[in-house]
């Protein structure tokens, strides 16, 4: 075997030790406990209740009328 060779063998090891490398540590930030999995759902859910609050106050018919009086208390 010329020294060419083995240079060639030994690169391409190392870059194949490094996507089996990347691909194990990839595959265990996918698995979520159920504990985690539980707390992120409860965020989620309370996120959403958020975001139903907020879009039933701009879509209330008083919403932009106490809106314009701000604007116009603040005009002076």
């Amino acid at each position: 075997m010329n020294p060419f060779e083995m240079v060639v063998i030994i690169v391409a090891l190392g870059i194949l030790g490094g996507v089996v490398k990347h691909y194990f540590d990839s595959r265990g930030d996918v698995e979520v406990s159920s504990k985690e999995r539980k707390q992120m759902q409860a965020h989620i859910d309370e996120l959403e209740n958020r975001i139903r609050v907020l879009e039933r106050i701009v879509t209330d018919e008083n919403y932009d009328l106490k809106r314009q009086f701000r604007d116009l208390d603040k005009d002076k």
